[in-house]
Order: C-alpha cells, then structure tokens, then sequence
C-alpha cells in the first residue's frame, strides 16, 4: 500500500473543493482517492484546443468511473495574443486563463478551494504556469506533503489509476516566437497519436518553421521501430522529419536547440 503522507487529512481540510482536472496522472490520482474516501469534490477540466489527443476522454472517463461530478469549459486560447504569437510568458498566461476559469466555475458551485496535482518534485523554472497558481491561491497537496512522482505513481497502482507518460500542452511543441496555429497543432497531435501507438513512454514531435520540420523525441531504444515510422508521420503534412537522438529531452519546443 503507498503512502499517502497525510494527503487524507490535507483534503478534507479543503472539502468541498474543485479538482483542476487535466487527465494526466497526478490530477487524476487526486480525483480518484476523493472519490474512493467520498471527500466532496468535483473536477473541472478546461478544453483549450491545445489538449494532447485522449487527455479529456481520459478525464471524463475517470470521473464517471469515480461518480464525480465533472465539468468541462471550453476557452479558445489561439484568441489571447500571448498564446498565438507564442510569447515567452506564453505558459504563464494560459495558466493563469485557465485557473482563472476553474476558480471561478468553482465558486459558482460552492467549492472553497481549487486543488491541482503540482507535487514536490515539480519545478517553478521548468513550470513557469506555477506562477499562477500561487497568484490565485491554488492548492497543490501532493507538493504540501512531500509527495513526488514516485509516490503519486505508487498510489495510482493502489487506486486502479493508469500511470501515463508527461504530457504539456501542444504549443509546447512549437518553438517560442513561431506563431501557434491550428494547423501546426493538429499536425502534431495526428503524428504523436500516430507514434504513440507503436513506441511506449514519452514522445514529443516538435514542429519547427510553421510545419517545414517534425523533429521526433522518444525512447532511443525504440529507434528503429521510429526510423519505420518517419514516412508515415511526414505524409501528414510535414515537409521533413528529423529523430532526436538523444531521446526526448525537458524544456519544450526550445530543447532541439540545445
């Protein structure tokens, strides 16, 4: 059985409270053991058109397994400058767009509190969108008591919560200063969609120079099973397709310059 280092007694401190819900698994872990302890709460989700593929299926599945209430608010975030034109306070502003939302969706349905499933092991310099949560009062319990990815990992297991790979927002994909467009992101979701498929772990395709390059992240040890692959993702509509060879890499879009 794993720890939960005293998560039980953090929530219902803040009960009823909103669960920022994305559908990976550290926010997924929180609205499974609210559920499994009947803690009152609720998820809410935000649909911003940057979601990687399954990531709001995964959710509402979750959630209606759990028997809690889920709500999901759609924002177009291609219509906040910052976002489109790719900034470098990009993550920031979407951050804080979003849990401004879930904050405010939250307390329309009487919730105290806002929780998210930022843990002890999350940093604010790889995690710029940290910022926000501490500017609207988020609370991140696993990051409260001491709980790190190998914990949240551990207590999935007990909770029948499927461990998927990190996953950021599709405009990660694109270098900063490139515009996000709907098109480079609908080009980067079909290809890890496509790759994901047949390579386990992480995967990133990052889209560089509008859709002229799809530069491929994953597992080294999968590459040539990738190399079979390279053709297929390029007919999507990129007009080349580099693999990295280091494997995929922390830091975004930037990190194939590195």
């Amino acid at each position: 059985m794993a720890r939960d280092c005293g998560l039980d007694a953090i929530l219902k401190s803040y009960e009823p409270f909103a669960i920022a819900l994305s559908g990976g698994t550290d926010s997924s872990v929180l609205l499974a053991y609210a559920g499994r302890h009947t803690i009152r709460a609720i998820a809410v989700s935000v649909d911003t058109g940057l979601n990687p593929p399954g990531e709001l299926e995964a959710a509402r599945e979750l959630a209606e397994r759990m028997g809690v209430t889920h709500v999901v608010i759609s924002l177009d975030m291609l219509e906040i400058p910052a976002v489109r034109e790719n900034r470098p306070d990009r993550c920031y502003v979407c951050k804080r767009t979003m849990m401004e939302a879930i904050v405010a969706e939250a307390e329309r349905r009487g919730c105290l509190t806002v929780i998210d499933g930022t843990h002890a092991g999350d940093s604010p310099r790889m995690r710029p969108g940290m910022r926000a949560l501490r500017e609207l009062g988020i609370r991140s319990p696993f990051a409260e008591c001491g709980m790190g990815k190998e914990d949240i990992e551990a207590l999935a297991g007990d909770l029948g919560v499927v461990v998927r790979p990190p996953s950021a927002c599709l405009a990660t994909r694109i270098p900063t200063g490139e515009p996000v467009t709907r098109e480079c992101l609908a080009l980067v979701g079909a290809a890890e969609a496509l790759l994901a498929r047949e390579i386990p772990g992480t995967i990133r395709v990052r889209c560089i120079g509008g859709h002229a390059l799809a530069y491929i992240e994953a597992d080294p040890a999968y590459c040539r099973r990738l190399e079979r692959l390279l053709g297929a993702v390029k007919d999507l509509g990129f007009r080349d397709v580099a693999i990295a060879p280091e494997g995929y890499r922390q830091g975004g879009a930037d990190s194939w310059k590195r």
